[in-house]
């Protein structure tokens, strides 16, 4: 059996983080990430996009900062839906990336969560 080898392609990018969350922005071709918490437990409130060969800071405005959030891509509206997490407490709101900013779509919805997932599934009628 062949043995698959990890290859790093880049030593910048995002700093070290867990609880943080990422989609594949289908319409661009990247890999949106947002949030976490780092090894210090600071909360980052950046986005970064990979395109399969390098990672780009795009955004550091939008989102309160966060980890244990969730995101989903959804493919009809061509938008990164995001929701939820924690900062010192559970939040409920939701937020769109449509490539080039973030905007807040909801402040109400389900009950705040953490640890949770998401996705978005496309209805065909008939």
């Amino acid at each position: 059996m062949a043995r698959l080898l990890w290859t790093q392609k880049q030593d910048m990018g995002p700093s070290h983080r867990m609880g943080h969350a990422m989609v594949f922005h289908r319409a661009r071709g990247k890999v949106v990430l947002f949030g976490g918490s780092s090894q210090r437990d600071t909360l980052p409130n950046d986005t970064w996009e990979w395109d399969g060969e390098d990672w780009t800071q795009v955004a550091d405005i939008g989102p309160s900062a966060r980890s244990a959030h969730a995101m989903a891509y959804d493919s009809a509206r061509q938008r990164a839906v995001l929701f939820g997490g924690v900062d010192s407490r559970l939040l409920g709101d939701t937020w769109e990336w449509d490539g080039n900013d973030w905007t807040q779509v909801a402040d109400s919805g389900p009950e705040p969560r953490a640890f949770h997932a998401m996705t978005l599934m496309k209805t065909v009628a008939g």
